[in-house]
């Protein structure tokens, strides 16, 4: 029987919030969605459902800023339970793909899951057909991320002998770009592959501006000589202070520069009083997340984040 995508009205929100799951995959709750919505970050223009004989048979929630003209993120996917198995995939693509056509961008989806998430059978499962979905619709780049946090309690680390000041525009521009050479990130290769090395960082800038927090809060990291060797992005989610971006200079890798960038940004949040501070890294990137694990930070959660 035919499928139909299609955006939400205020009609269809009693049906849009029955859905739930028993996966062992985070999801949006009723609750969380009325919050969201209220702030704009969810919308019935962003929130589309398929529907089969007439009844909703799995809907998608995308995320965006509240002044956003589109949405940034694919946050959740849910296909009703008693859809048989060699058409969830179906639908869920549908869903995406209808979804990405009508806002003009095919946005990342973003699967948060245990830190054993490999260990389970059943998470295993749920994303083995998420997986399949994402590739059908387009979204055929996957990369799994490990999730951190940090809290007061844990302390913040000695500061180290690096001088930080401010940076301007330009300058960070010519940084996002220098740091990119030998990257252990994903998404920096796959940018600079795309974009260029140049392309990239003005993409970088142009994200990390809009993210929540003060630009101020941006450091730029010298050494006791006064050369540059690196920089930090203390900033915000929008839920959370966070490390957003940390980069060491190639020719001043292994040298402990990522401690005292990750010793400063948690510096910048504990004078703003911050309860917790979060950051992302690859879950291939060893050094990175090793780095963290110093600063005192504890891993959360994983993050599958499938994209072009």
């Amino acid at each position: 029987m035919t499928v139909a995508f299609r955006a939400t009205t205020e009609d269809d929100r009693e049906a849009l919030l029955a859905f739930s799951t028993r996966e062992p995959v985070a999801w949006t709750g009723a609750g969380r969605y009325r919050a969201e919505a209220a702030t704009r970050n969810h919308r019935p223009e962003w929130s589309w459902v398929a529907v089969r004989d007439g009844r909703p048979v799995a809907r998608a929630l995308w995320w965006g800023g509240a002044d956003a003209a589109a949405p940034s993120t694919l946050d959740d996917l849910l296909v009703s339970p008693d859809v048989a198995d060699d058409e969830r995939v179906a639908i869920a693509a549908g869903l995406i793909a209808a979804g990405g056509s009508a806002f003009g961008v095919l946005p990342e989806w973003i699967v948060d899951v245990a830190v054993d998430w490999h260990d389970d059978p059943e998470a295993v499962a749920a994303l083995s057909w998420r997986a399949a979905a994402a590739r059908s619709a387009g979204l055929g780049r996957s990369t799994e991320r490990v999730s951190v946090a940090w809290t007061p309690d844990r302390g913040v680390p000695t500061s180290s002998s690096l001088r930080f000041r401010a940076g301007g525009d330009d300058e960070f521009v010519d940084l996002f770009a220098r740091v990119a050479v030998g990257s252990l990130d994903a998404h920096t290769r796959a940018s600079v592959e795309e974009l260029g090395a140049r392309g990239a960082a003005a993409d970088d800038l142009a994200f990390y501006r809009s993210l929540p927090g003060s630009r101020d809060d941006w450091r730029v990291a010298l050494d006791a000589e006064g050369v540059v060797v690196g920089f930090v992005l203390a900033t915000r989610t929008a839920y959370d202070a966070a490390i957003s971006f940390i980069g060491v200079l190639p020719q001043h890798r292994g040298r402990g520069v990522v401690d005292g960038l990750l010793a400063e940004g948690l510096r910048v949040h504990a004078e703003a009083a911050e309860p917790r501070v979060v950051g992302t890294t690859d879950a291939a990137n060893t050094p990175m997340r090793r780095a963290f694990e110093r600063a005192g930070f504890v891993v959360t959660k994983r993050r599958i984040v499938f994209e072009r």
